[in-house]
């Protein structure tokens, strides 16, 4: 006795397609936490750049003047961009004997906490030449 096998290879059968998209769901589903990450990331780097902009406009502002402040010097500018803090110290020779005679030598951090309450902080220094 012959057996008929029907053997029908023209098209996708409703089980294909389930594991199909089981397969792709389980694939997505690993793909999420990759998402969250990138966009932690991304808050993290936007502070990052924000921060550095505050230390460049402070520090090119200290550069740009003729006549700078009688140090010792010390600035404390809070509620930047509602959320960072921002402190200038300028020395020279007479303050810390370790600054070379005639620069000024000025510092520049900007503090912020961001969205997971982890305090962050960026600092530049940078010397001026003073003015004969």
């Amino acid at each position: 006795m012959r057996r008929n096998i029907i053997s029908n290879s023209d098209g996708v059968s409703l089980l294909e397609v389930l594991i199909g998209m089981i397969i792709l769901g389980v694939g997505l589903m690993g793909l999420a936490p990759m998402v969250v990450v990138s966009i932690e990331g991304n808050v993290i780097s936007r502070d990052n750049s924000v921060a550095a902009n505050l230390l460049k406009q402070k520090v090119e502002h200290f550069e740009g003047l003729h006549t700078m402040p009688t140090v010792p010097y010390i600035e404390t500018e809070t509620g930047l961009q509602s959320i960072y803090t921002r402190t200038t110290n300028i020395q020279d020779h007479s303050v810390d004997t370790l600054i070379p005679n005639g620069v000024y030598k000025i510092d520049v951090v900007v503090s912020w906490t961001d969205n997971q309450n982890v305090q962050r902080s960026n600092q530049y220094s940078t010397y001026k030449v003073k003015s004969s």
